[in-house]
């Protein structure tokens, strides 16, 4: 399933997406691919992350990388910044290079990494540029089959998971990628919306709250509210009331469940004094839209009593919590 996350999570498993503005072309030659991947070699020695595939078209490319201390947007954006120099030098341009800022989606390594890097190396065959993935040069399909070096790529936690015997792991993983070639596009690992996450409902579940709990670590236990507003125990308790899991009510959800849990997560935040730009970072959607919400949910609570009774069971559970 796909779910939606703002944050980033160390050690997490992001495909990464990015494509010419415009769609135009942004590899031309030999040369660009060349310096697109030296520029990737140089920021990996610096910021220390894990590459498991890449594949540059003609006009985007897709990266399967783990990022470790470094956060992808920092990562990204030195590669994209010194290829977009380089690019407009070299072709006296002048503008953006890329269109827009590149998707990272994460992906639960244990049920995908196999998948995802086969989904990489077969772009080219979905084109139909090549028959077979080794016979296209700008992908580290070559590298997982021994049939070049890289230092860029970090083939063996992926051949591991094909066979303890590397030989035999690059035959059984030659086969496996072979045989994704009629699968054809999957949508999945091409999702239409930034920061998203693919994996089971447990590892979704997991992964928002990892990152609650450690950009808003909690203060200890009180029932003052004076206290700091502690975004957590505000979650948590939104999610005992309407029995539902943070992921189903942030972002964008149009289902009724979920815009009331959305409305109550703003009427109490804002009860508990938080701001709207903090509640826009909860809930998925920007400050106006966070503002206006709230004072359609205030008008609402008029002739709804349901909507006062719902907020005043948050909040006591909040102070319980």
């Amino acid at each position: 399933m796909a779910r939606h996350l703002r944050a980033e999570v160390e050690g997490g498993l992001y495909h990464i997406i990015a494509r010419g503005n415009n769609r135009q072309l942004i590899f031309h030659d030999d040369a660009d691919f060349k310096k697109f991947l030296s520029l990737l070699t140089v920021q990996k020695a610096k910021l220390g992350f894990y590459l498991y595939a890449y594949c540059l078209m003609s006009n985007h490319f897709h990266l399967a990388l783990e990022r470790q201390e470094e956060k992808v947007g920092r990562i990204m954006q030195r590669v994209l910044t010194g290829y977009s120099q380089y690019y407009n030098r070299k072709y006296r341009k002048v503008g953006h290079v890329f269109q827009g800022r590149h998707k990272a989606i994460l992906c639960e390594a244990d049920k995908y990494l196999g998948e995802l890097v086969r989904y990489i190396h077969l772009n080219p065959v979905r084109a139909k540029m090549v028959r077979k993935a080794e016979r296209y040069p700008w992908s580290s399909q070559r590298a997982y089959l021994g049939m070049e070096r890289s230092e860029l790529i970090d083939v063996d936690p992926v051949l591991r998971l094909f066979g303890a015997r590397k030989q035999k792991a690059r035959e059984n993983f030659a086969d496996f990628v072979a045989g994704g070639s009629r699968l054809g596009h999957q949508d999945e690992f091409y999702s239409l919306s930034n920061g998203c996450i693919l994996g089971s409902d447990e590892f979704v579940d997991s992964a928002i709250h990892h990152v609650w709990e450690r950009d808003h670590k909690a203060p200890r236990a009180t029932k003052a509210r004076s206290r700091e507003f502690d975004e957590c125990r505000l979650i948590r308790s939104v999610e005992e009331v309407f029995e539902l899991r943070a992921q189903d009510f942030i972002g964008q959800s149009k289902q009724a469940a979920a815009v009331r849990a959305k409305e109550a997560v703003i009427l109490a935040g804002r009860e508990l004094g938080a701001s709207f730009r903090r509640l826009s970072e909860i809930v998925g959607l920007d400050d106006s839209t966070v503002s206006r919400r709230y004072d359609r949910a205030r008008a609402k609570m008029k002739d709804d009593d349901e909507i006062g009774v719902g907020v005043d069971k948050i909040l006591r559970a909040y102070d319980g919590s």
